[in-house]
């Protein structure tokens, strides 16, 4: 299997002053789901499907064509593995970036994240794939997960199967209490030295908690935000 780079995992665990500060987190948590969270989550989520949908056509016909130029690059484009949603095991679907030669035959079949691991090596990209990464595109098939409900539009971003346990094994409760989401709590953050730092996935998993149903829909507003700039912004590894 292709090994794993650093920042394919970069959460660090909780710090002293996290398990201070939200102690009442750790003591115990309420990991019931909020209905007019789910709501929203499936209604704007199919709304953001629909939305992106020539999109998906778009990057669809480019694939075909590059494909029919270079046979390399040919293979599915929509591709998923095993990651977890409040301790819920799932398929999460992708988009394919890392070219079929650089493809774990074996982990695709068993659903294993080592399958496409290959793609945090540029070099194993397909040409789309580049594109794909870099402003993050290759997450819009998770808007199907949040439509069924397996995925919060906003949450801290799903993690494989085996980061998931390596995440619960260093202390962290955030991905065991509330849904993963497609817009994280500390993308904002990404490029930064603060980034794997544990403090905005916890405020807003108190902010889940605890939270009046609009207020949080206002700050679920803010994180969509935040995350569509860092789209835009075309960081993506």
């Amino acid at each position: 299997m292709a090994s794993e780079p650093p920042q394919a995992f970069p959460h660090l665990p909780p710090s002293l002053n996290i398990r201070e500060k939200y102690c009442h987190l750790f003591q115990h948590f309420d990991s019931s789901d909020r209905p007019s969270k789910n709501a929203f989550d499936r209604v704007v989520g199919l709304i953001a499907l629909v939305a992106v949908a020539p999109i998906l056509l778009i990057i669809s016909i480019a694939h075909f064509i590059i494909s029919t130029i270079s046979p390399r690059e040919r293979g599915p484009l929509l591709v998923s593995y095993k990651a977890v949603s409040r301790g819920v095991i799932f398929q999460k679907y992708k988009l394919r970036v890392v070219r079929r030669a650089h493809i774990n035959a074996a982990a695709a079949l068993d659903g294993d994240w080592h399958a496409y691991a290959a793609e945090w090596n540029p070099a194993c990209r397909t040409l789309l794939g580049h594109f794909l990464k870099k402003f993050y595109l290759d997450e819009i098939p998770q808007l199907i997960n949040v439509v069924l409900g397996h995925m919060s539009l906003v949450g801290p971003r799903p993690l494989a199967l085996h980061h998931y346990r390596r995440d619960c094994a260093q202390g962290n409760i955030q991905r065991r209490a509330i849904k993963a989401g497609l817009f994280g709590p500390s993308q904002a953050l990404k490029g930064t030295a603060q980034y794997g730092q544990q403090e905005e996935e916890y405020k807003y998993l108190d902010a889940v908690l605890r939270m009046p149903a609009v207020q949080l829909l206002f700050y679920d507003l803010k994180l969509i935000c935040l995350g569509l700039l860092r789209v835009a912004q075309g960081k993506g590894l």
